[in-house]
């Protein structure tokens, strides 16, 4: 008897193999890069594109609270009017404490759609190769703070709006919007207040795209293809005031304490740091990411991600293990940014959150809270900043797909969780579907470039990003 029952689960564990087997193998026939050319436009139109472009990244577009470079996103201003004259004409602009929203509309317009850039950029730091705002151009590449981030899109959306104006294109049931931050890179008060703008006005928008994802390289362990990263989601910001206030009153001599609010503090910051109440997990964002690049991966891993529901605890033990990027995708963190005192004694401190859904930031405060409440210390919210996810299942997510399978066949298109932060997040109350992307195609190095020195868009690609913007009009007008 013992027998059968040992060779009845052998058998079945044969089966378990053969089927994780089979699945990894037929998995490679989910693939859809092929290596059929890009769209892209001729040589003497990319020419006029890159002299559009390189007039936009000379301009110093820094912002400071003491308006320093204010003349500079003056010149800005005056360079988008004269390369982009029809939008201007035709088209309507408002400004909200330096972020410009331009409205171009449709005929009989019932819906909105809203493409978004920020033109300001961080400071040129460093010992660049060429000079940060001179826009040269070397090597099939016109090197330039906001090259990247995020001056090309924006001309990119620009320049693909006026182009259809210049072929009299209708906008036929939907308008048009252009949003741009002056100040996306100190989280200023432009787009918000375009948002507040918007609510008053009673206008919504179908889809948002901005930045926040690009067409990169290296996603995935054995991936060879460039990935286009559709952002869907960004975690939250949320920071908390931790006080701990002194339990004596009095001269501290003449009334001794055990535990002075300094000494409360680290110990609260200790048994935070230490309990175990941010448990990862994968969000569907997360998960879609690794099972959409499973068919490129090398067999052996592609046994591992192919199954992903099978290995799920497995791969969530490893994957934090090896790579701090995916593990900030997979819980809530937890940093304490400031620390301070004053006169009364206080010791304060600022607990900042990421956090990946709302609802689980609000079970973990919970726990939080019941550590500060063991060394009196109070918490109390200052920032709630927290947008509502989207997910590939939405039409407009598949109409990005689509267009990027078009005019990038050579990419995997794949939604992600973004850990870093956009104006896009602003918007969760004027739109349902908040996509981040532009289609600007990065190697190792353009990626490393970000915030950093010798950042540089390669030429043939700013045409791609062109493309790829009137593609996106037509087909939502389809």
């Amino acid at each position: 008897m013992f027998c059968y029952v040992l060779y009845g689960l052998l058998a079945l564990v044969c089966l378990f193999v053969i089927y994780i087997l089979l699945v990894a193998a037929l998995a490679s026939k989910k693939r859809t890069v092929t290596s059929e050319a890009r769209k892209n436009v001729d040589e003497e139109t990319l020419n006029v594109y890159v002299n559009k472009l390189s007039k936009m990244l000379k301009c110093k577009t820094v912002y400071t609270d003491n308006k320093e470079y204010e003349k500079e996103f003056e010149n800005f201003r005056e360079v988008l009017k004269s390369e982009f004259p029809l939008i201007h004409k035709y088209g309507e602009l408002k400004m909200f404490d330096g972020c410009l929203v331009f409205k171009v509309s449709g005929k009989n317009a019932s819906k909105n759609i809203l493409l978004m850039s920020h033109h300001d950029v961080v400071l040129d730091e460093g010992e660049w190769k060429y000079p940060a705002f001179d826009a040269q151009i070397h090597d099939g590449a016109i090197y330039a703070r906001g090259s990247i981030d995020t001056k090309t899109p924006l001309f990119a959306e620009l320049q693909a709006v006026e182009e259809l104006l210049e072929e009299n294109y209708e906008f036929d049931g939907f308008n048009v919007y252009i949003a741009s931050s002056n100040s996306e890179e100190v989280s200023g008060p432009g787009i918000v207040l375009a948002k507040e703008y918007f609510l008053e006005n009673n206008i919504s928008f179908d889809v948002v795209l901005d930045e926040g994802g690009a067409i990169v390289e290296k996603q995935m362990p054995g991936v060879t293809s460039k990935s286009a990263m559709i952002a869907v989601h960004e975690k939250g910001r949320h920071s908390f005031k931790c006080v701990a206030k002194p339990l004596v009153k009095g001269h501290t001599g003449l009334n001794p304490v055990k535990d002075s609010p300094v000494e409360r503090m680290s110990y609260f910051i200790r048994d935070v740091k230490k309990s175990k109440m941010f448990k990862k997990s994968f969000s569907k964002e997360v998960e879609e990411l690794f099972v959409n690049h499973a068919p490129y991966m090398p067999f052996p891993l592609r046994i591992l991600f192919s199954n992903f529901k099978i290995f799920k605890g497995l791969i969530l033990f490893i994957l934090p293990k090896v790579s701090p990027v995916i593990e900030a995708m997979l819980s809530t963190t937890l940093s304490f940014t400031k620390i301070t005192s004053n006169d009364k004694k206080e010791v304060e401190a600022t607990a900042f959150f990421r956090c990946v859904r709302i609802e689980t930031l609000e079970k973990e405060l919970v726990e939080f809270k019941k550590i500060a409440s063991k060394y009196n210390i109070e918490v109390e919210a200052d920032i709630v900043d927290y947008c509502t996810p989207s997910n590939s299942d939405m039409e407009n997510y598949k109409l990005v797909k689509k267009v990027l399978n078009s005019n990038f066949p050579d990419v995997i298109v794949s939604p992600f969780l973004l850990t870093a932060g956009t104006d896009a997040r602003r918007l969760s109350e004027v739109s349902p579907t908040i996509l981040r992307f532009a289609p600007i195609d990065l190697d190792t190095k353009q990626y490393k470039s970000i915030h950093n020195i010798d950042e540089h868009i390669k030429i043939n690609n700013v045409g791609e990003c062109v493309l790829f913007y009137k593609d996106f009009i037509k087909e939502y007008n389809k």
